[in-house]
Formats: C-alpha cells, structure tokens, sequence
C-alpha cells in the first residue's frame, strides 16, 4: 500500500469520523459525539482553571458561546482537512480547468474549501471521470454539516433560555435553602412549597430531557447566583430532602406533591450522570443547621437533620455539580452578597 493509498484512507477516516460525531450529536438527543465531548470537556475544564485563578464568573459566563462556535469550526476544518487529504491522494484529483496541470497542495485546500461550502467556482475541476462523483460528495457532506450546525444553534439557544428561566424560577422561592423554608413555611404546611412546585415540575423534566440532548447546554454558565441552575438545583434538593425528613405533620397531599418534586429532581441528577459529571469521592459538608430547627413545622434536631442531608447518595453528585459549574459547595447555603 503506498503513501497516496494511506493519505486517502485517513481523508476518508477524518471525513466519517467528523460526519458521525455530527449526526450524533444533533440528531440522537441522547448523547455528544466522541469527539464533541472531547472537545467540549477540553475546554471547560481549561476555563474552570483560568476561572479559579481569578475572580468573577466572566468567563465562564461567555464559555458557552465561544465552545459552540469552537466546536461548529471544528466540524469545518476536520470536515476540511479530510477532503483535502482524499484529493491528495492522486494527481488526477484535481486539476486547473483552463490548462489541466495537476494542482499543487494549496490549490488543492483551496477546492476542498470551495467545494466543502459549496460555491463552485470552477476554475479546478476533476481530472478524470473515477473523481467527478467525489466533489459532489464534498459539497453534500459540507451542506449537511451547515444545516445541522445552524439548527444545533437555534436549539441550544432557545434550551438555554429555558434553563435559565427555571433557575429564576426556583431562586424566587429562596436563595438559600432556610430562605426556601422560612418563605413557604405556612406555619408548618408548606402548602406554599407545594403549590410553587407544582409550577415548576414541568420545567425541571424538559430542562433535564434537553440537557441529555445536548450536554452543551451544562456549559452555558449563569454569571449570577439567580441564574446559576446547579445552585438553584443543589439548594431545593436541600429543601425538600430536610422539609420531608423533618416535618411528619405534613399533610398527605402536600406530601405528596413534595415527594413527587423530589423524584423529578431525582431524574434530572440521573441525566447528569450519563454524560456530565461523576459523583464526587467524599460528602459535601453539611453545615450547622441549628436555624433550621427553630422553622415552623420541623420536629427533628440539627443533629438528625445534618445526619439525613449526610447520609444522600445524591449529595456527591450534587457536590460536583456545583463545583463542575464553577461554585463552590458554600454558594448553595450562603445568601449573595451580590
């Protein structure tokens, strides 16, 4: 086998690789590509570091933009390299249209590129019959790639906004998780709780579908505690674990809905664990929950309190949801100072 052979072979290689990894992660609403979740995670974490060097959340809050793009262009270029690699293989690939001398290595990137976006500007073309399909191929592979990147695009925006709503919409229950009590207590009924809840399930089940269709979404990062989804998250998974743990008076409905918010919260951490995160090796620490004792309705001590949040499978995986997004474990039981 000589080196041509082997140049075409990795051109081919590149140009399915690059086609699977597309159609994967825009058409299997399940899962990114091999090489998106490579790049993706990449990325994030060399943000994370520059965002734990500094202050603020600038960064991280501009990183979902910039990774989409990154990936949209890296789809192009790999898509790009391998065709240019195919027309590398033989001579007779691609030849001037005017004088039919073979075309030199730029010319040779040069209509790849043209024939990739389709512009066919003519002026290289085949130089034998076995090459007249192949750029027709190109140009089909390159016309895929833009439609299914711009609808990428226009999904993941419309998804972001979702999510971000949702975080608005759980934070103004509270911003932490004794505010979340203390302004739905209803003198230990927490029919309030329940009502507010009954709002948001809905969302708390699509978000987390979307999510699993495009893991992108977990890199568009809120720049405020208000908008922050794994704060907003982490703390009513809090609220409802202690208000079902600590509060037997509840009244069966009430319970109910409770129990039925706490299951959807349960599905949405399982969506992360396919894909995003890998629970954290310790337990979070759970802080003092002396305050908490004192709400109306709770008839369990700090100590039993602290002891149930502790004894979460969950929590792990909350814990690296939380710091995976660029908070710290505090952030979910502190108020803002900004």
């Amino acid at each position: 086998m000589n080196a041509s052979t082997l140049v075409g072979i990795a051109g081919i290689v590149i140009i399915m690789l690059v086609a699977h990894d597309a159609i994967r992660t825009t058409l299997s609403a399940s899962n990114s590509g091999p090489l998106t979740k490579r790049l993706t995670s990449t990325l994030w974490f060399m943000l994370l570091l520059l965002h734990r060097r500094g202050r603020g959340h600038a960064i991280l809050a501009a990183a979902g933009v910039w990774i989409t793009i990154s990936l949209i262009a890296f789809w192009m270029l790999m898509a790009w390299l391998g065709w240019f690699l195919l027309f590398c293989s033989d001579p007779q690939a691609v030849v001037n249209a005017t004088s039919k001398t073979t075309a030199d290595l730029v010319e040779r990137a040069y209509y790849a590129g043209y024939t990739l976006t389709t512009l066919g500007y003519g002026d290289y073309v085949p130089g034998n019959n076995h090459w007249r399909i192949v750029p027709g191929l190109a140009a089909a592979n390159g016309f895929f790639l833009f439609t299914a990147a711009i609808t990428y695009i226009l999904n993941v925006v419309a998804n972001v906004t979702q999510k971000r709503q949702l975080a608005l919409a759980m934070t103004a229950l509270g911003q932490t998780p004794h505010q979340m009590l203390e302004t739905t207590a209803d003198d230990g009924a927490f029919t309030t709780l329940a009502s507010q809840l009954q709002q948001v399930q809905s969302s708390i089940g699509t978000v987390g579908q979307q999510h699993l269709a495009f893991p992108i979404l977990h890199y568009y990062h809120g720049e405020t505690g208000d908008k922050a989804l794994p704060l907003a998250m982490t703390r009513l998974y809090q609220t409802l674990a202690l208000v079902c743990f600590a509060c037997p008076g509840l009244d069966t409905s009430t319970r109910s809905q409770l129990l039925i918010a706490q299951r959807n919260l349960d599905r949405f951490l399982e969506t992360l664990s396919t894909d995003f995160i890998q629970p954290s090796r310790h337990m979070p620490d759970i802080p003092d929950l002396d305050a908490y004792a004192q709400l109306p309705g709770v008839q369990k001590s700090a100590t039993e309190m602290q002891e149930h949040l502790a004894s979460l499978d969950h929590q792990r995986l909350l814990l690296a949801y939380v710091r995976k997004d660029g908070w710290e474990w505090q952030d979910v039981w502190k108020t803002p100072t900004t």
